[in-house]
């Protein structure tokens, strides 16, 4: 299917973002602190939060391949203003309009994508090949977190911004190569029904026992991993790691994103619901601890290897958020599929907006090591894997 190549090969391309494994490098550079590294990515994610599902709304009456260009081009409008100025205000500036990118882009795109195979009757493809737009998402990522540990060592961070702005533009234009898709019903949809359509696929979601549960884990799941991914810069920093460690954790970290997305449709033939909710859970289990003795021992080869071990987990945090996508798409209606798509996404970045900012005052008041106690403490009780879930569960995959 072209189509679906040429929009993984535009994710390759967008995801071409040098400056992220090196992130709180570049606060450091602009005057920032960790403290600052936080508050920011909560704010990214309550930006994400409030557009989240306004612009999944968008999506179920314009069209997709629109919604999809407009994301790229802010996203590009970013990386412009983080060329040419620098301090608190443009770093914020320059997450916010990331928050709009996200906003915009999850929800929209893997409709896109089923309404695509939909219009050539292989919907039964979804977690394939939305497996494999998360693979090419990783990849993207993984690539650029090489080359922008050596491009730094060269460059400096304006001339790899340069380059980055480079990739975001031949990425918009492959974009306007895939076919445009007709909104369903776009007719019937009014103005005044946007607050109903909000109120429908939030309820669509919290009552549908096919997919509600699977939405609950999935969302504390992406606000875990906000939680465990922003420690690991300040980690290698503390622990006096090479630069170019940096790279590579951030390329092993998104690799191994690119192979849970790959593989989530294997985990659902080889693992039970039981099983795949215990695996979880010990997953997170196992990350606390990783993360609470990486900061105990403060060197970096023992805290790479920690780090590493958490992004196994996050490949099986992967895996399942593509599960919950795909089972979402089977169980909602075309009239608002990217609506609740959106909604779902919007559950996942509250939950990354609330930790992340618990977390920022906890580690204000407490310190990193109690917080992250804390934390442990917390989830160890809330993803615990209930009888009753798993029974629901069952009965689904």
């Amino acid at each position: 299917m072209l189509p679906l190549r040429i929009l993984n090969f535009a994710t390759f391309l967008q995801y071409q973002r040098f400056v992220m494994p090196i992130s709180f490098l570049f606060y450091i550079y602009n005057g920032l602190n960790f403290s600052d590294f936080i508050l920011f990515q909560s704010i990214f994610n309550i930006t994400c939060l409030i557009a989240k599902i306004p612009m999944g709304y968008l999506g179920d009456i314009f069209s997709k391949k629109f919604i999809l260009i407009i994301s790229y081009f802010l996203f590009m409008l970013r990386v412009v203003l983080w060329i040419f100025f620098k301090g608190f205000w443009i770093i914020l500036a320059g997450e916010v309009l990331y928050g709009l990118f996200k906003a915009l882009y999850r929800g929209n795109v893997d409709s896109y994508i089923y309404e695509y195979l939909e219009q050539n009757q292989t919907q039964k493809n979804m977690v394939s090949r939305y497996g494999k737009l998360s693979f090419y998402t990783s990849l993207g990522s993984a690539v650029s977190c090489i080359a922008g540990v050596i491009l730094y060592k060269y460059l400096g961070f304006k001339s790899i911004l340069c380059i980055e702005l480079f990739m975001q533009i031949f990425a918009v234009i492959l974009l306007f190569f895939i076919p445009n898709l007709k909104p369903e019903n776009v007719e019937k949809k009014q103005k005044k029904e946007y607050l109903t359509n909000i109120k429908n696929s939030i309820y669509s979601i919290i009552t549908n026992s096919k997919i509600n549960y699977f939405v609950f884990y999935s969302t504390i799941l992406t606000g875990l991993t906000g939680i465990f991914v922003w420690n690991f810069q300040p980690l290698l920093k503390i622990s006096s790691a090479p630069v170019i460690i940096f790279g590579v954790i951030s390329f092993i970290n998104q690799s191994l994103r690119g192979l849970g997305g790959l593989c989530a449709r294997r985990v659902t033939n080889i693992i039970s619901p039981i099983g795949l909710l215990k695996l979880e859970y010990a997953v997170v289990i196992l990350s606390f601890i990783a993360i609470l003795i990486s900061y105990r021992i403060k060197q970096y080869v023992p805290v790479s290897v920690c780090i590493i071990l958490i992004c196994f987990s996050i490949m099986f945090f992967v895996m399942f958020n593509v599960i919950t996508i795909s089972k979402i798409h089977e169980y909602i209606d075309d009239t608002n599929r990217a609506t609740i798509s959106s909604t779902n996404t919007f559950f996942g970045d509250f939950s990354a907006f609330i930790l992340l900012l618990v977390f920022k005052f906890l580690y204000d008041y407490f310190g990193i090591f109690i917080s992250l106690l804390i934390f442990a403490a917390i989830f160890a009780i809330i993803l615990f894997p209930h009888k009753r879930f798993c029974k629901n569960m069952q009965t689904v995959l």
